[in-house]
């Protein structure tokens, strides 16, 4: 008798940790203003994703080795896609008979992420599955893994794979992404955030996926394209502009937040022309121009690779790339910045001469709404001139964060009394693109205070 009531409260212990572990990160919701994700208590979410898409092709030790990498490097949430066989057995299976082996396996993904306190993205396959079954069948893959997953806090809804504003041949009915959403939102409670992953060079705002969206994604290319994203004019959009248009859409007279869910992959088997500092001023300039987060890619980590392939490395010599560690000081940052990220809108009309539509030498500005400091990003060391009239403070101080480095330049010299005409800006040194920084421009109090702080 004694035996058989200790094996009890050992359970009742053991089930009581489970469910302490899976409370003890709180659900994502969007800011007040529409345009951030915050926790449950207000403060800020940093979105800084990466994708492990083929997960399921990775041995346990692999995936521990990357949680616990990525949460050490500043990454906040992980996408994963449901597609792939197991390293050791099958695929998902199919809607209407799901694999449970595999389905156990995403269980403990999902349940590690949490203890590296990662969000995962979760995308329910990819686009052509969407053909293959019925909007009713849709419904009921949508509600039984919206259910499995509804005690879990951790989880960002992607909805399925390249499916949002979809533009290839056999578009996907309306009907049946509205089916796969509305079951997902039933199954899960409808208390998580979703969003629909874009197709490539595309963004959920340019269809109508964006009226079922609670936020909207770009996924301007994981290749090499950003200049065929669409508009309709001449000329292309940038990866700038089209967070822009998003920024300034409107859903019943309400703006939705945006960000690059997807951009350009480091070290990529099938491109392999993208170095940190594509990946770097990819993110800066969507950041700055209203994103409100952005999603790195590593080759060897998103495709879970065990043997390298031309540029790209094992999933596990993947962790390292120079991009990634970047990614990490840019999180890094934005966590410094503290409910003030909250604040901060696009502010291009400060910039007056020296902008480039150059993806080597554009600039992007930020200013908080009570414009007590503003952020401007550089991708190169050439000059140019910032309007500072609207900016608090008789003086302004301006400090240099290197991007590549993490560090702060303190002793600028910069130091603006009068703002009443255009100021002249220098970055430092002289070689061009590539040798991007981020000004942080404020009153000198301000400015003072936010460098100690971070």
């Amino acid at each position: 008798m004694y035996s058989y009531l200790l094996k009890v409260l050992v359970c009742l212990c053991l089930l009581t940790v489970s469910v302490e572990l899976r409370s003890q990160m709180q659900k994502l919701k969007i800011s007040d203003n529409n345009r951030f994700l915050v926790r449950e208590d207000g403060e800020p979410f940093v979105w800084m994703g990466d994708t492990n898409w083929f997960f399921a092709k990775l041995s346990p030790s692999i995936i521990d080795s990357i949680l616990k990498k990525r949460s050490e490097q500043g990454f906040t949430i992980m996408f994963v896609s449901c597609r792939e066989k197991l390293y050791n057995g099958d695929g998902p299976g199919t809607p209407d008979n799901p694999n449970e082996q595999w389905w156990k396996y995403l269980d403990e993904y999902v349940d590690k992420s949490e203890k590296s306190n990662l969000y995962v993205g979760i995308t329910l396959g990819w686009w052509g599955l969407m053909k293959k079954y019925s909007a009713a069948d849709l419904f009921e893959y949508g509600k039984w893994v919206g259910n499995r997953y509804k005690d879990r806090n951790n989880i960002v809804w992607l909805t399925m794979g390249e499916t949002g504003s979809h533009n290839r041949d056999n578009a996907i009915p309306d009907d049946k992404l509205i089916a796969l959403v509305n079951g997902i939102r039933e199954g899960d409670t409808g208390d998580k955030l979703l969003t629909v992953h874009a197709d490539y060079q595309r963004g959920t705002s340019l269809s109508n996926d964006g009226d079922i969206c609670d936020f909207n994604n770009w996924q301007t290319s994981q290749w090499c394209c950003p200049e065929q994203l669409p508009r309709n004019d001449e000329r292309s959009w940038t990866v700038w502009e089209a967070i822009e248009f998003d920024y300034n859409k409107r859903y019943e007279g309400l703006p939705k937040p945006t960000l690059d869910s997807e951009a350009w992959y480091e070290n990529n088997k099938d491109f392999c022309e993208g170095g940190s500092f594509n990946i770097r001023r990819r993110a800066y300039f969507t950041i700055l121009a209203g994103g409100f987060g952005h999603t790195y890619g590593a080759g060897g980590i998103w495709d879970g690779l065990s043997v390298s392939e031309e540029c790209s490395e094992t999933a596990l010599n993947a962790l390292d790339y120079e991009g990634a560690v970047h990614m990490g000081y840019l999180s890094s940052f934005l966590h410094g910045l503290g409910r003030d990220l909250l604040k901060l809108y696009p502010n291009q009309g400060m910039i007056v001469s020296g902008n480039s539509d150059s993806y080597d030498s554009h600039i992007q500005a930020s200013a908080t709404v009570d414009q007590s400091f503003a952020l401007i990003y550089s991708a190169s060391d050439s000059p140019y001139e910032l309007d500072v009239a609207n900016l608090k403070g008789s003086q302004l101080s301006g400090i240099w964060y290197n991007p590549r480095t993490s560090s702060y330049q303190h002793d600028s010299g910069l130091v603006i009394t009068d703002k009443s005409n255009p100021y002249a800006i220098d970055p430092p040194g002289n070689s061009g693109a590539g040798n991007d920084w981020l000004l942080i421009l404020g009153d000198t109090e301000v400015v003072k205070k936010y460098a100690a702080k971070n």
